[in-house]
């Protein structure tokens, strides 16, 4: 009688679950090698982001203002003021004061001339060419003190500058009022015509006036013509 071994159930049991649990494991590992994991973005990169796009667009804004406000430096700088460019020609010495006019105008000259006193009374300015060049003399007096100072007409360099004590009692005069030298000059003009060739704004016993030099067009001497700026009576002085 042959005898067949059997083995107990649950070792049978035991083997096949075994088997199951190998085979689940060997499919999980196939999937996690085979696929990859989506990347996810968080709200941490997205605001980097944001942060970058803001930074590049505050810095165009800044180099857009910067250049904004080195025109506008510019352009202040071009109108600023009343001092000739580096460089500006000078007059030639037959040069009509009627229609051509000076780097430095009368106005700057009186500016300048009471900045090197250190303040004052402007009471007599004279403009005529002189040595190859054109010049302003004005007289200036601060309290008791008497300033003659002479500026070049294209530079605005103070050349000379003398100081005295001074007991006269001379009017303070003004280029801009209460007659303009440019209308003292078209006055004189219409008396004698000619180029105006030099003036001078002073006073005489109290009465301020003009005297516009002429270089008659007639060919005749020169001739000075008196303007009262208060009244624009005209007295020719030959």
């Amino acid at each position: 009688m042959t005898r067949t071994s059997v083995r107990p159930r649950s070792t049978v049991r035991a083997l096949a679950l075994g088997a199951l649990v190998l085979g689940l494991a060997a499919g999980c590992g196939a999937d996690s090698g085979s696929d990859e994991a989506p990347a996810v973005e968080g709200p941490g990169a997205s605001e980097q982001e944001d942060a970058g796009t803001t930074a590049d667009d505050d810095t165009a804004d800044d180099d857009t203002a910067s250049e904004g406000a080195a025109s506008d430096d510019g352009a202040a700088s071009d109108d600023g003021g009343e001092a000739p460019a580096a460089g500006a020609a000078a007059l030639p010495a037959d040069a009509d004061l009627a229609t051509e006019q000076l780097p430095i105008t009368a106005e700057k000259a009186v500016e300048i001339g009471l900045g090197a006193a250190g303040g004052g009374e402007l009471v007599q300015i004279e403009i005529d060419h002189d040595d190859d060049v054109w010049e302003w003399e004005l007289e200036i007096v601060d309290g008791g003190r008497q300033h003659d100072l002479d500026i070049d007409a294209t530079s605005g360099e103070v050349t000379e500058h003398d100081q005295d004590d001074d007991d006269d009692q001379d009017p303070a005069v003004d280029v801009t009022s209460p007659m303009p030298y440019a209308e003292a000059i078209e006055i004189a003009l219409g008396k004698e015509p000619g180029r105006a060739s030099g003036w001078d704004l002073s006073s005489d016993d109290g009465r301020i006036h003009y005297t516009i030099d002429i270089d008659r067009s007639s060919g005749d001497d020169d001739v000075e013509v008196e303007v009262d700026v208060e009244t624009g009576e005209v007295r020719v002085d030959d």
